[in-house]
């Protein structure tokens, strides 16, 4: 880092990283994961953990990988009929349930391979509402990040009373409110 650039002087005192990645990112187009990138953001939040910042992950994607997946459970199970009927489209909280136990099992898959330790925090805005949530939910990412582990959080879209597509990053806004 060029130390006479003043833009850049702030870095110096960074301790602690919020990475943002969004359903684009940890999916392809066709709607399948995209192990590549998922992959190599493991690699670069190691690196970071290893250079001793704190780093805390949100990311989307459960709707996503769920959709992929029913989708392709539809298929399978249906007959050539069933094929010819127009096609529903799935519910997104369905998708959601389904797809967040994949999502988080690929990272945790991906962090192990790299000794890193992750943990999941599922909220909704709800959560934030109450005071008491929001200084266990501080006290318990503290203490995970005291134990170098990468807490990756996501709204837990199954049971969230926002409506989708969402427009604004609600959870993001709040982890950086919040911590």
């Amino acid at each position: 880092m060029d130390s006479a650039d003043p833009a850049r002087a702030f870095v110096k005192d960074v301790k602690r990283i919020i990475i943002k990645v969004g359903t684009a990112v940890v999916t392809r187009g066709d709607g399948r994961l995209a192990l590549g990138r998922m992959g190599s953001l493991c690699e670069q939040i190691r690196e970071l953990t290893s250079q001793g910042f704190e780093v805390i992950l949100v990311t989307s994607g459960a709707v996503g990988v769920g959709r992929q997946r029913l989708r392709y459970r539809k298929l399978i199970n249906s007959s050539f009929a069933d094929l010819q009927k127009p096609q529903g489209d799935l519910d997104g909280k369905a998708c959601a349930a389904v797809g967040q136990n994949g999502l988080m099992a690929l990272y945790d898959t991906l962090f192990s391979q790299l000794d890193v330790t992750s943990a999941q925090l599922m909220v909704t805005d709800n959560d934030f509402r109450d005071p008491d949530f929001r200084r266990q939910l501080n006290e318990t990412v503290n203490s995970l990040l005291c134990l170098k582990v990468v807490p990756i959080f996501n709204e837990n879209d199954a049971i969230s009373t926002r409506k989708a597509p969402y427009e604004v990053s609600f959870l993001l806004f709040f982890i950086l409110y919040l911590l």
